[in-house]
């Protein structure tokens, strides 16, 4: 994976206000993991969210929680458990970001553990999660290992107990591992496999060795949303050794009051997802632009922007049953007109000339389902 030397004035992840961090006890110089939690009025959740750490079956680990300015009692409970066990840092920002991505760079930049994991602030580990994925990650010198499936507590429980029951949930497609395995290398393979959902860009249900993070300079850029996607984007890239697990080590709770849901309003989510669309697509464009094989590749360039702008038009699809093309239109307009100035009008008849297309494409297999379920089990 050849890189061409970085230009100036690329798109750089912003930086967090200075953090201040509460004071704590010496903990091991180098933990073997450790686990960063971005946190932002969490209060119902946090406590078990880091007790599910604490009461990892490997106990060499760090704790490293990143307020975001929360307005609850979030500090007050992780400060409470932090007297309580000197494997927790609590670390705060001086204003708020907005998003997990600031925090969770904050937390890899204070890290000191071999490997680093992303623990949401509503979601648990399993007991065993951290040791089950140290043991593959030593195993095979992972730079990275990837788990296809986390868990749903059923009823969208939120104060799991050993007698929740769980369903497995998985946005991977192409089938599941059944041993750990070590993935192919080979640059263009990888991007297939983002692209077409086979390495799916969540990164908290995943296992990093901090000193490959850091080599590579990865971090997570300034988006409203799915920063998440775009980071893992960058590690299937330049990731040497990334191995793919069957282990299931990530509790994913229902949490009501998440960016994702938050976004209720059309003004709300069409903001969010037309900077994802165009400010996601900009920072990945500037990725691949140090890279000679999708300078060289165009076909492969422009695959991770269609895979952003598809996201973008999954989420806005809703949208078109529930108002106006008036009413769509003029919201479009003034969304665009933040990016695209005199422009407006042409791009905004470019983005719903692709969704007109995007549609017919739909109604059309949908149409091709309907006539093939009527043909007759012989020719089918």
């Amino acid at each position: 994976m050849k890189r061409i030397k970085s230009s100036a004035g690329k798109h750089k992840p912003r930086e967090a206000s200075p953090a201040v961090q509460a004071p704590i006890a010496p903990v091991a110089a180098v933990p073997t993991v450790s686990v960063i939690i971005p946190m932002y009025n969490s209060e119902r959740y946090i406590g078990s969210c880091v007790a599910s750490v604490l009461n990892q079956t490997l106990k060499n680990l760090e704790v490293v929680c990143v307020d975001d300015c929360s307005t609850d009692n979030t500090v007050k409970i992780v400060s409470e458990m932090a007297q309580k066990d000197n494997r927790i840092r609590l670390i705060r920002h001086g204003r708020n970001s907005g998003a997990a991505g600031q925090p969770r760079n904050t937390g890899m930049r204070m890290s000191r553990g071999k490997y680093i994991g992303f623990l949401d602030s509503d979601d648990m580990y399993t007991p065993t999660a951290m040791a089950e994925l140290v043991e593959v990650a030593e195993k095979f010198q992972a730079d990275v290992v990837h788990t296809e499936q986390v868990y749903f507590p059923e009823n969208q429980v939120i104060d799991v107990t050993p007698e929740t029951k769980f369903t497995t949930f998985s946005k991977e497609k192409g089938g599941f591992c059944t041993e750990p395995t070590l993935e192919t290398d080979n640059l263009a393979q990888r991007v297939q496999m983002f692209c077409t959902g086979r390495l799916f860009g969540w990164v908290h249900n995943k296992l990093y060795r901090r000193d490959y993070l850091m080599e590579k300079n990865l971090r997570f850029d300034d988006l409203l949303t799915s920063e998440d996607i775009v980071f893992y984007f960058k590690v299937v890239c330049t990731a040497p050794r990334l191995v793919r697990v069957p282990n299931i080590i990530y509790i994913y709770r229902h949490n009501p009051n998440s960016i994702t849901r938050k976004m209720v309003s059309i003004e709300q989510s069409l903001h969010a997802l037309t900077h994802l669309m165009i400010e996601g697509s900009k920072v990945m464009d500037d990725f691949m632009a140090d890279y000679t094989f999708f300078v060289k590749n165009p076909a492969y360039r422009q695959l991770p922007i269609d895979y952003i702008v598809q996201q973008h038009l999954i989420w806005t699809q809703r949208f078109y049953d529930k108002y106006t093309t008036a009413q769509l239109d003029a919201l479009i307009r003034k969304e665009l007109s933040k990016y695209c100035g005199d422009f407006v009008p042409f791009f905004a008849y470019l983005y719903g000339a692709i969704h007109n297309y995007r549609q017919r494409l739909i109604n059309f297999d949908k149409q091709v389902k309907e006539l093939q379920a009527k043909l007759p089990p012989e020719t089918k």
